[in-house]
Order: C-alpha cells, then sequence, then structure tokens
C-alpha cells in the first residue's frame, strides 16, 4: 500500500512538471529551521504504563529540525519543493515505584534524517504576500537504534524499519521581496505511516526487579516553521532550434 502511494505521487509530479515546464519558472535554494511543538492535539502526548507497583511514562520534549530546501517553481500559483533535514525528538521518560517511594525522570533522543517531496500552491494575498498550503510525503530515515541506562533501569527503542515514509502538510505566509528573497512563517504536521520505533523499558529500582514493559512511539509531530530562501532570477526554458 505505501509502495503504491509513493509511486502515485511521484506520478502525479512527472505529469505535471512535463505539462508545465514551458512556462516561466524560477528555482531557489532556501534554509530552514523548525522548532517541534508538542500537543495533545496531533496525539503527541506522554503515554503511560503500569506494571505491578511501578509507573512508566514516555513523554516527547521540544526538539527541533533544520536543513535546505530546492523549490522549484512552474507558475505563480505551484511549486515543488525538496530537501534534506536534520531531526532531533526529545524524550523524558519516567519511572516511579509508590510502594518504594522512588521516582526518577531521564531523557533519551532520537536522531531522523528526512527528505520532504511537496507540492505548494499559492494564494496572493498583497503585493507581497502569499498565503501557502502544501502536502507531500517525507522519507525519513533512523540511521540505528537507541538504548539509554542507568542504575534503575535500561531502555532500548528498536526502530521498525531503517526508513519510515510519512504524511506531510503545511500552510504558512511568505514574503517575497524584488531582491532580497523570500521569508517564510508557518506550521507543518508531520505524521509517518507506522510507528517508528517500539521503546522497551526495564526497572531495576528499589523493591522490585525485571518489571518490563514496551511503548508504540507514533512518532508523528508539529513544526513552527521558520524558512527563508535566497534571491534568485526567473528562468526561462530554451527555444529548441530546428
Amino acid at each position: 500500500m505505501i509502495n503504491r502511494i509513493v509511486i502515485g505521487f511521484f506520478l502525479v509530479f512527472v505529469f505535471l512538471g512535463n505539462a508545465i515546464w514551458s512556462q516561466e519558472a524560477v528555482t531557489t535554494f532556501g534554509l530552514q529551521f523548525k522548532p517541534i511543538i508538542n500537543s495533545d492535539l496531533v496525539n503527541t502526548g506522554a503515554q503511560t504504563q503500569e506494571v505491578g507497583n511501578v509507573t512508566f511514562t514516555i513523554a516527547p520534549k521540544e526538539g527541533y529540525s533544520f536543513g535546505m530546501l530546492i523549490r522549484k517553481g512552474f507558475t505563480d500559483q505551484l511549486s515543488m519543493e525538496t530537501g534534506i533535514n536534520f531531526t532531533q525528538r526529545n524524550y523524558d521518560l519516567t519511572i516511579a515505584n509508590n510502594l518504594a517511594n522512588f521516582s526518577r525522570t531521564s531523557d533519551f533522543r532520537y536522531v531522523i534524517y528526512e527528505i520532504p517531496i511537496l507540492g505548494l500552491v499559492y494564494v496572493q494575498l498583497g503585493q507581497q504576500t502569499y498565503l501557502n498550503t502544501a502536502f507531500g510525503l517525507s522519507m525519513n530515515f533512523l540511521p540505528s537504534d537507541w538504548n539509554t541506562l542507568d542504575d534503575y533501569f535500561e531502555h532500548l527503542s528498536v526502530r521498525r524499519s531503517w526508513i519510515m515514509p510519512s504524511l506531510l502538510a503545511n500552510v504558512g505566509f511568505e514574503y517575497r521581496t524584488y531582491d532580497k528573497g523570500y521569508w517564510y512563517l508557518g506550521l507543518s504536521f508531520n505524521r509517518p505511516f507506522n510507528n517508528i520505533t517500539n521503546a522497551i523499558v526495564v526497572y531495576n529500582g528499589p523493591l522490585e526487579q525485571g518489571e518490563i514493559t514496551s511503548f508504540d512511539i507514533l512518532g508523528n509531530y508539529l513544526t513552527l516553521d521558520l524558512r527563508y530562501f535566497f534571491h534568485e532570477p526567473p528562468e526561462k526554458r530554451k527555444r529548441k532550434r530546428r
């Protein structure tokens, strides 16, 4: 199912590119920084499991993503965007044993590399201001499993796959200058097709030993997007000589 969606997505953009390639276009390079926002509205809240007298809680914290972008403009209303991002997801792991009056919190992180492919549609609001909406896919690469430990616990997050596609959507506002580039502020939502990892936690603290539980980490997240695109002049396709 995922393979069909990915193939269909690429075919759509091949068609669009062939259909409007002859029109005036702009290709530009950009940089972005995206702080990760935690919100229960997009199912990114804490997860809790109880085993015996031990309570395990994994809660996402603020993280970030940054990288570079390449945007290919086909018309004044339609563009395609891709690039590569480094993303760090941060989590708190809290383990409490009420019987022993024990509670400790540690943290861990996931490092993920992302290659987004987006179709953008623009609505002009003013002479230099645009509303952008975009939808597409992100290919997320998980380089390894992750583990942390202390004297009272062991934690291992096992990735489901080294590559995990996700749906990606964003909306935002763009201010375009005539010679200083484009400035963009918006929101993005990244929703993997499946859980990115399975987090296994073993408690070895006071009173009890070997209590074990696991969490399915979906890994979806919301970001605040800050982008800058460098100024590039429009380019036209050269006419073929007869």
